[in-house]
């Protein structure tokens, strides 16, 4: 079977590209498929993750397509060469299946060449997801490109064949019109060792961007916390432009050694060894990693109820807690509940450690393969 997977580009290290090489390494390594990548523009860069050698690579080189950039009209002259392009290396390649990973040039390209060619579509986000993430923008203007853009792409996702998502509830609330079907992100690998949960750490994960992950109710729960377990600390671990705002109001509630802002790590296993719970505090996902990495290392996670992800990955009170979201004070009283009882931590973290094993490479990417098999036989 010959599967290509197109991207935009695979130089930036992000969590779209680490999922694709983890998942063309495994097919070559386990499979008998013959796997393709194609990338819009790779700019002449390596690629941000290692690559199995027997897969075959391709870029379209958008950059140097053209010798003109003119708003609007360059993008649509691009779409036409692409098509043309990729028409012609797909027409030699002859796959069983495409599969675009992320927008960009392709959702304007695949679904409309080569029309008997079996083309999926991973969305690596949610429906409702996108709306509240539309809200959190601070720009008006922004927030009309982004609900425009969107409702440009949606409409594009039904002239492909398959659309794979992330989570059940998006299946059911994003009323797509083509076929879909739910596969969830995998873990890298199993951990050799779990947390002890006997240091007095919390931690949380994720970007500081924006005011998506809703850094700032975890300080202002830590403010309370603080005061009734001051032997604790808040370990976050993230970047961007909104950790500057958030060190500010550390300092203002006076918690400079309570909450340690710890900017992005190389280490984020013996970060997870080194802590005793998770919270997740997140306005808007598509599959949170974050959450099933904490998970495999037998952490307690507390996390908000939100589109989506969470509700598919922590099962209440068995391998974690799930809050309605903003709730703090429903969120302050199962922390503090797991602080105290390290009996409780350790049922718990137990219940994580086992219910991350579904998110094993094995499980994932046999779910592909006989997702790859049925389309094909059909076709």
């Amino acid at each position: 079977m010959k599967i290509v997977y197109c991207a935009s580009q695979l130089y930036r290290a992000g969590g779209t590209e680490k999922v694709l090489a983890e998942k063309v390494n495994y097919l070559v390594k386990n499979t008998n498929f013959e796997i393709h990548i194609i990338t819009e523009d790779q700019r002449g860069n390596p690629f941000c993750f290692d690559i199995d050698k027997r897969i075959f690579v391709h870029d379209m080189n958008v950059s140097n397509m053209n010798s003109f950039v003119i708003p609007g009209v360059t993008f649509i002259y691009n779409i036409f060469q692409l098509r043309r392009k990729f028409s012609e290396l797909l027409t030699s390649i002859k796959p069983d299946a495409v599969v675009v990973v992320e927008r960009g040039y392709l959702d304007f390209v695949i679904p409309f060449i080569l029309k008997k060619c079996i083309k999926i579509r991973e969305f690596h986000f949610s429906k409702e997801a996108v709306a509240i993430h539309t809200k959190l923008l601070e720009r008006k203007i922004d927030r009309i490109r982004h609900k425009i853009r969107y409702k440009i792409l949606f409409k594009l996702f039904n002239k492909y064949n398959y659309l794979v998502l992330l989570t059940h509830r998006d299946e059911i609330t994003g009323n797509y019109k083509t076929n879909t079907k739910v596969i969830c992100n995998m873990l890298e690998s199993k951990p050799e060792d779990i947390s002890k949960l006997t240091e007095f750490n919390v931690i949380s994960v994720g970007s500081m961007y924006d005011s998506r992950k809703n850094f700032v109710e975890q300080i202002q729960l830590w403010r309370r916390i603080s005061k009734s377990h001051p032997n604790w600390k808040l370990n976050i671990y993230g970047d961007g432009k909104e950790k500057i705002n958030l060190q500010k109001l550390i300092i203002e509630y006076n918690l400079t050694d309570k909450i340690i802002l710890h900017g992005n790590s190389n280490e984020m296993p013996l970060n997870y060894m080194n802590a005793s719970v998770f919270i997740f505090t997140s306005q808007a996902e598509g599959f949170p990693m974050v959450l099933i990495e904490a998970l495999s290392y037998g952490l307690p996670c507390i996390s908000y109820d939100i589109p989506t992800g969470p509700s598919d990955i922590i099962k209440d009170k068995i391998n974690g807690y799930l809050i309605k979201n903003h709730d703090i004070v429903t969120l302050e009283s199962k922390l503090i509940a797991l602080l105290d009882n390290f009996e409780l931590r350790q049922q718990i973290g137990e219940n994580a450690k086992k219910s991350s094993s579904q998110y094993l490479p094995v499980n994932i990417m046999n779910e592909w393969i006989g997702f790859f098999n049925q389309i094909t036989k059909k076709n």
